[in-house]
């Protein structure tokens, strides 16, 4: 009895580590450093890489609403007429390269903005999630509070 529960915790330890690695993940890759870029474009207004980088048929969820990607790029150009002073000082991205051959990159953030019509410095963290197919996003997950741009909005 005493042997079999040896056992019984020894294959129950060996199974628990011996779990399969699903994906890679990597945060000095091209596609990383390509989201940090992106980061880097919108503070200065420049949204030739967002056209360049997504797919025509890119397929985007912003906080759960799908649009497409000119409705998208609009609507990030429209920051700059609402807000003075945009900011990305902290960004994280990370790569996962799936076996399956999946690429999905992550983005945590932190955006700064001044509201052009009530002054108020806004902090926002946000989370977008790219999914990559042939060196393309094809896919954008975004997550942030959009608070700020309503306040905005309904003060102009």
């Amino acid at each position: 009895m005493k042997n079999t529960l040896t056992l019984l915790f020894l294959l129950s330890v060996v199974s628990v580590h011996a779990q399969k690695t699903i994906a890679v993940v990597k945060d000095t890759d091209e596609l990383s450093l390509n989201i940090k870029k992106l980061n880097q474009t919108y503070t200065e207004n420049d949204f030739s890489l967002w056209d360049s980088l997504f797919a025509d048929d890119a397929v985007i969820y912003i906080n759960s609403s799908k649009m497409d990607k000119q409705t998208v790029l609009a609507g990030f150009k429209g920051h700059h007429s609402i807000f003075n002073d945009i900011q990305i000082p902290k960004t994280r991205a990370q790569t996962k390269y799936y076996k399956d051959g999946t690429i999905w990159t992550n983005n945590w953030f932190t955006w700064m903005g001044t509201g052009n019509k009530t002054g108020i410095r806004y902090s926002n963290r946000g989370n977008f999630n790219f999914m990559w197919k042939d060196g393309k996003i094809v896919k954008l997950d975004c997550f942030f509070d959009n608070t700020p741009l309503n306040m905005e909005i309904a003060a102009q």
